[in-house]
Parts: C-alpha cells; structure tokens; sequence
C-alpha cells in the first residue's frame, strides 16, 4: 500500500495550509535547511505506523512517538495522509493543544525509516534502556525503531539484492540478537568499527533479509548520501530504483545534486520517479514538483554549482586580486 497523498494544516514547521501529491515509485526531497525535508519523512513515518513497537497499546500516538511530547508546543494542527486505497490517516491537535487521533484502523503493511544518523552501533542496551525508563528518557524514537527492525532475525529473504550489497561491502553484517557486528571470512569487527558507508549499505542488507523491506513497504531515508564516496552513489541509487520495480515505495530527503541526478538518469522506461524542491515563502512551506530534476525551480542543489564557477571564472580573471 502506498501513500498518495498528504495534507497539513498549521503542524511543527508547515505554517497554513500544505498538500503534497507522491508518486508510488521514488520521491526525492530537496530544499535548504528549514524547509520540512526531515519532518515531513517523520510525519508520514509516523502516521503510516499507528501502532508503535511498544507493548503499551494504549499508547497509540505514533506522531508523538516519533517527535517527542515535547513537540507540540502549538495549538491547533492536522495531518491526513491519503493512502492508495482511498483511505485516510487523520491526526489532530484541538485547540487546547490536545491531541485526538480517531480510530484509525489502517496499518501499512510494512515501513521502514532510516535515520541520518547511524544507531545500530548504540544498540547494546539502548531500547531496552529507554523502555525501562517509561518515559523519563527523552529520545528520538525513529532511531529506537530502526534498531528493532535490524534486530529481527535473518530469513534469507531478497537473496539476489542482498548478495549485490554483499559485494560492495566486501563481506555481511551479522547480530547476535543486541549487537552488530561486520564478518569477512573468518574474521568478524564491531560494527562500531566499520566505515561509514558500508554500514548504511550494511543496514540495507540487513532490513532487506529479514523482510522489514518487502513488496508493498515503503522506505523512508534521510540524507542517504552522507558519508558515501560519489563512486558509491550509483550503486545505492541503482539498488533503491529495483527495489521500486519490485513494489517498494521509495521516500529520499537529500542534499546532494550527484545523487538527484542519478536517479534522473539511471531510472528506466517504466521507472516512476519524481523530484520536489521544497521553500519557503514568508513563513509558508511550498513546492515544486516534476519528473524531471532540472527543471525543479527553485533548484539549490544546481544554482550554487554555478555561482562557485562563477566565483572561479571571476578569481580566474583576476577579479580578487
């Protein structure tokens, strides 16, 4: 089941009214900082989860769970995301600043959110550290859910892919049910240890073998570049695009323009993807959208390529000395 759609009305940075259309392929986000990128991942994270991973099934608040109580500081605010069926995810926050999430009784059948940051190193204890808090520990819970998801145990699933990931990395990552660690030949390092890169492909690897990333889920990933030499780019974009080919919906926030541009010309006939710009106008979010990255307007991720060549020519020129 994919999302289709989402309207937003006076929620954490979208001030007014906001709606945004996606395509059932892959969604790449862009923007300056500011402009709603991440938390619009979070917010649709959020209400396609309903329930979260706590046993606690009264506490069915999934936008709260995902922002912190904390992040509602402002009254008034909806959120309805439109699924593919026709049916509507409806989050409220009243005028008095409650919250009232009606009885929602939709769930996507699988979700996925990566995190900028890199969490399955700080696994050892800290979910279970959090739970036991009930509460007094405030953190991130998109970064508590991602560790759960790695943590489930290895199926074998999605073979073909997984041994692709295998082989950039040179090797797979492997959980003893709390921590992880990376296993080449006979050797096997913390997974603390490994460089950058290879623990994001690593954590794909990982969620597409034990089936949290299935046909029919919907991935979203932040910033997905960083830390990835521009020779892995492809790589990772080539592995995102078959996994839309197989029923995957794909959500990107991205700052990096090597990235965008793959996608614009890797994708193949009968590959879906769109590309939005997200700004600010006054205090209002607003968008461009289009099929081709180019022509997203406004577009920062190609405008200041050309003013660092311009300031280039004119130093060239002699124009600073």
């Amino acid at each position: 089941m994919a999302v289709n759609r989402v309207e937003i009305k006076d929620f954490l940075v979208f001030k007014g009214d906001f709606a945004m259309d996606f395509c059932p392929g892959v969604n790449v986000l862009i923007g300056s900082n500011g402009t709603g990128k991440t938390t619009l991942l979070r917010t649709l994270y959020g209400g396609c989860k309903w329930r979260p991973y706590i046993t606690d099934t009264s506490y069915n608040k999934p936008l709260e769970y995902m922002f912190g109580v904390d992040s509602f500081n402002q009254t008034g605010g909806t959120v309805d995301i439109t699924l593919s069926d026709g049916f509507i995810l409806k989050f409220i926050i009243d005028s008095e600043g409650k919250r009232n999430y009606p009885d929602n009784d939709k769930q996507v059948k699988s979700i996925v959110y990566i995190p900028e940051k890199d969490m399955l190193e700080h696994s050892r204890g800290l979910p279970e550290t959090v739970e036991r808090s009930k509460g007094e520990m405030s953190f991130n819970n998109s970064h508590l859910d991602i560790i759960q998801k790695a943590r489930a145990v290895s199926q074998g699933y999605n073979e073909p892919l997984v041994k692709e990931i295998n082989s950039v990395i040179g090797g797979e990552i492997y959980c003893d049910g709390v921590n992880f660690y990376m296993k080449r030949g006979d050797s096997k390092v913390s997974f603390s240890q490994e460089a950058s890169a290879y623990k994001k492909f690593a954590l794909l690897a990982r969620l597409l073998d034990n089936g949290s990333i299935e046909p029919g889920s919907v991935l979203f990933w932040d910033e997905p570049e960083n830390s990835l030499n521009p020779e892995l780019v492809p790589v990772l974009v080539d592995i995102l695009l078959e996994l839309s080919r197989n029923g995957v919906q794909v959500f990107i926030a991205t700052h990096s323009k090597i990235l965008s541009e793959y996608f614009a010309v890797s994708r193949q006939k009968g590959d879906t993807v769109f590309f939005y710009s997200l700004y600010k106008e006054g205090e209002q979010i607003k968008y461009d959208k289009d099929d081709r990255f180019d022509l997203l307007v406004p577009n920062n991720l190609t405008s200041e390529p050309v003013r660092l060549y311009e300031k280039q020519i004119e130093k060239g020129l002699g124009g600073n000395e």
